[in-house]
């Protein structure tokens, strides 16, 4: 063990409650009637206790970066992605999940980018979110069979 102060104790503290979070989902899982249904909250809580785990581990062994202070933001941009995310999630009832995460990743990338366009970013980037937001629905629709807003329109 390293004998210089651990990096990230709130990482470590987040982590553990999330690992108590993960168990307490588990459990209200057994009380589904439908196992189907339990399927999604297990498995997401399997994912996060494991990467919680992973962090705790990390940290433990006293790895990991020391970021320093962390750099300025912009609050225009943490407001915009709220309200962009919030927009979806009240659309999706009445778009479905294709209809509005589609447009929702897409306003996302212009509200997050960074970095200047090139080319390549504005050919890449579009096809990545097309295949996240089609394997989020894959993922979700047939394989965790979690069922999905349809739209109202059709």
């Amino acid at each position: 063990m390293p004998t210089e102060a651990r990096k990230d104790t709130g990482g470590a503290v987040v982590s553990l409650l999330l690992i108590a979070l993960g168990c307490l989902v588990i459990w209200d899982t057994t009380t589904y009637a439908d196992s189907d249904s339990a399927v999604f909250p297990r498995t997401f809580a399997a994912v996060m206790i494991v990467a919680a785990v992973a962090y705790v581990l990390t940290w433990l062994a006293g790895r990991g970066e020391d970021l320093g202070e962390p750099a300025g933001g912009s609050s225009r941009r943490r407001i915009c992605l709220i309200v962009v995310m919030l927009a979806g999630a009240l659309a999706m009832p009445w778009l479905g999940f294709l209809f509005a995460a589609l447009p929702v990743f897409g306003a996302l990338l212009l509200v997050a980018m960074y970095d200047p366009w090139t080319t390549r970013r504005m050919i890449l980037y579009p096809v990545i979110g097309l295949a996240i937001v089609f394997g989020f629905y894959f993922l979700f629709n047939d394989v965790l069979l979690v069922p999905l807003p349809t739209p109202a329109f059709l």
